[in-house]
């Protein structure tokens, strides 16, 4: 992560890439905290705002849905705003008025209103730093800068969300949203500077960027995104109650473990971006093969504590390495017009994150057991190295004739 990423002989820009990525890194961290941070204080607010819990969860549903309908829908409306500093501006003065009005609401529809705000800029935001980052360099680089901005969701889960809590639950919990608020106040003035001095956004506008999902690597990207994600989140979705009724951890231990996961996300979310960068299709191969093969044997030996916390850090590795290759291989494909494609691909791993949660549901509902969940996300893995094999073979037989 300490090598310099050398910018692109044919713009000459002033401008610290390595501080820009830096900035961006930092946005994506507290758009990622506010994500998942509702999660962690959701007792404290629906004792608040006086709700039930399973109502103050629909806070989680309302953002995810918001995501997967809102950012698209937005990147299209922004599609003509050529200059990146006022777009970056508008949409996180969205988001951060969503968060102080969620500081500041005493009743669950002002709550609602306030997750719609903060959830809309989400994707267009996330979308918007990756792509700008990526034409900044050259494209041996794509890989690792992806990485790195990804990072910052990687950092929001293993740090953001539990200080967060640790925060809410100390000092209340709109406490943390204040935080987070002020936090994204800064970086958002320190990446407008840095930034300044990039080009205007390229593209032809809603047309262009709606005609790319006609290329068949842009849906072979998304469908790789769904059930890729579908397959990591089918036992995520669960992961404490898997590790503490199936394997028999105690709950302080399912915290640790948790930590070991994150850990894990980071290393496999870095190594996926470097070797993106060598082979892409050899790096989708495998970390497509490493999530089958990572949910398969825990599936065999996840009754074992011995076995089962350590290799926790595996599957976090497994999962995650496939993020920076994806979006790097969407990006590549879409390269006239990334930008709806991009968001498309973010709203994407939103939509994988509920289908693999309604999956997993589905299978305990139906009696099979929390032990079956690592299967079913190894089932899932591999459709997903099934598509890309048929992909890449019926592109090389086309290519043939």
């Amino acid at each position: 992560m300490t090598s310099n990423i050398n910018t692109s002989p044919h713009k000459e820009i002033s401008m610290n890439i390595n501080l820009l990525i830096f900035w961006m890194l930092l946005g994506v961290f507290g758009v990622g905290t506010i994500e998942y941070l509702i999660a962690g204080v959701l007792p404290q607010i629906a004792s608040d705002v006086a709700v039930s819990e399973a109502t103050a969860g629909l806070l989680v549903t309302v953002y995810a849905l918001t995501v997967v309908v809102g950012g698209p829908a937005l990147t299209i409306f922004t599609s003509r705003v050529k200059r990146i500093p006022p777009l970056i501006v508008g949409l996180m003065t969205l988001f951060i008025t969503g968060n102080v009005l969620t500081s500041v609401a005493h009743n669950f529809i002002i709550l609602i209103i306030a997750r719609i705000m903060t959830a809309l800029p989400h994707a267009t935001f996330f979308a918007l730093c990756l792509v700008v980052a990526t034409t900044l360099v050259e494209p041996e680089f794509q890989g690792r800068v992806i990485s790195r901005i990804t990072l910052g969701l990687n950092l929001a889960t293993v740090l953001g969300v539990p200080l967060g809590t640790l925060v809410g639950n100390q000092y209340g919990w709109r406490t943390s949203f204040v935080i987070v608020a002020v936090l994204q106040t800064v970086v958002t003035v320190a990446l407008v500077l840095t930034i300044r001095r990039v080009p205007e956004r390229s593209g032809g506008g809603i047309a262009a960027e709606v005609k790319v999902f006609r290329r068949g690597e842009v849906l072979k990207a998304l469908g790789l995104t769904m059930l890729s994600q579908a397959g990591l989140f089918v036992l995520f979705t669960f992961i404490s109650p898997y590790l503490g009724q199936h394997t028999g951890f105690r709950s302080s231990t399912i915290t640790v473990l948790l930590f070991v996961f994150g850990i894990g996300s980071i290393v496999g979310n870095m190594l996926g971006g470097y070797y993106a960068d060598k082979n892409m299709n050899v790096t989708l191969y495998g970390a497509l093969g490493s999530l089958v093969l990572s949910m398969l044997i825990l599936f065999f030996l996840g009754k074992y504590p011995w076995f089962t916390g350590p290799w926790m850090f595996v599957v976090g590795a497994a999962g995650f390495s496939i993020i920076s290759p994806l979006t790097s291989k969407l990006i590549d494909a879409a390269s006239s017009a990334p930008n709806l494609a991009t968001t498309v691909n973010i709203a994407g791993f939103q939509l994988a994150n509920a289908v693999g949660a309604w999956i997993g549901s589905m299978s305990l509902s139906l009696g099979l057991g929390l032990g079956v969940l690592p299967l079913l996300g190894a089932v899932l893995a591999l459709a997903a190295a099934a598509l890309l094999w048929v992909a890449n073979t019926f592109t090389s037989n086309y290519e043939t004739k």
